[in-house]
């Protein structure tokens, strides 16, 4: 169902590794990977995921929400914006990748997938 669009986003931004669609109980929706599925990626989806639920539990503190965030470890840039109060759009991709794009085909796929998963 969500292929088509996780697809776009992996063949738009260079240096994409894979898109992943992912609920915060860290059980994966869907996903798609530029070539072969990346094992690690999906530790990655579901450490975000964690890290996210806890910046969530904050915002009863006034902090604010969180919708989303960038982590780089080592070789791979990771982006995660939360969709539909509940999951979690995840791209990654190489550190020297352009976020900005990636941050920008998040963006333009959400809508999609919150008329989708409501």
């Amino acid at each position: 169902m969500f292929r088509e669009k996780l697809s776009r986003v992996v063949n738009n931004v260079d240096g994409a590794i894979g898109c992943l669609l992912i609920g915060f109980d860290g059980i994966q929706i869907d996903g798609v990977y530029a070539e072969e599925e990346m094992v690690e990626m999906a530790a990655i989806a579901i450490e975000v995921s964690n890290l996210l639920d806890k910046f969530r539990r904050m915002n009863l503190h006034e902090v604010g929400e969180v919708n989303e965030v960038s982590i780089t470890t080592g070789s791979v840039t990771t982006l995660a914006r939360v969709v539909a109060d509940e999951y979690l759009l995840v791209l990654s991709m190489s550190a020297n990748s352009d976020v900005n794009r990636g941050q920008t085909m998040l963006r333009l796929i959400s809508p999609f997938v919150e008329r989708e998963m409501a």
